[in-house]
């Protein structure tokens, strides 16, 4: 996608794909965006406490339980780091089943701090990290009409790593309005403005 724009045919094609993936991510992990944002729906079996977590999550935006009567719970911000966790739960599976509530993350796994009584769906909705493009045939997830975007994120970022300060700052600005055009487009909802992302309160 820089062909056009580096005079050097001979530059490391490597180095212009990791750039592109910058850029990409960059994206991802600053805004909420209709094309950033998944939905994942799993079965919760009963009196377990541990159960597989989507590797792709970059930023939670709501994490529901439903049990088999229809009720919900939104326990997105019942997350604890592992080790205050484990301080409070170090064996949760000896503890007295009940709703899932306090959780945790290790090893991609999400770990409850007491056994479910009965069979439950957790639906996640959650900000997601990019697949990495590996090869010329590998399609970005930015949708085509933004596409640009990631050319001049990455072609910025040559610049830098070629020396060019000041012919990189201009492609930045470039790239940053190119950000925000998009934003513009596709970040607003009803009712709501454009939603940065600025705060991970789960990585991977």
């Amino acid at each position: 996608m820089l062909i056009d724009k580096l005079d050097d045919e001979d530059f490391e094609p490597s180095v212009v794909d990791n750039f592109i993936n910058d850029a990409q991510r960059d994206i991802f992990s600053e805004y909420t965006l209709p094309f950033t944002e998944k939905i994942f729906i799993g079965s919760l079996p009963a009196s377990t406490t541990m159960f597989e977590f989507p590797s792709d999550v970059s930023t939670l935006q709501a994490m529901i339980v439903t049990d088999g009567e229809g009720r919900s719970l939104d326990i997105k911000n019942n997350f604890m780091s592992f080790s205050e966790f484990n301080k409070h739960y170090p064996a949760p599976g000896n503890n007295e089943a009940g709703i899932l509530n306090k959780w945790t993350l290790y090893g991609g796994k999400m770990i409850a701090s007491r056994p479910i009584p009965a069979d439950c769906t957790l639906t996640i909705y959650y900000n997601k990290v990019p697949k990495t493009l590996t090869s010329d045939t590998d399609v970005p997830e930015v949708p085509d009409e933004f596409e640009e975007a990631l050319v001049l994120g990455a072609f910025y970022r040559v610049q830098l790593r070629e020396g060019d300060s000041d012919e990189a700052l201009l492609t930045k600005s470039e790239y940053q309005r190119k950000i925000e055009q998009m934003v513009e487009r596709l970040g607003f909802r009803m009712n709501a403005g454009p939603i940065r992302m600025k705060n991970r309160q789960v990585g991977r």
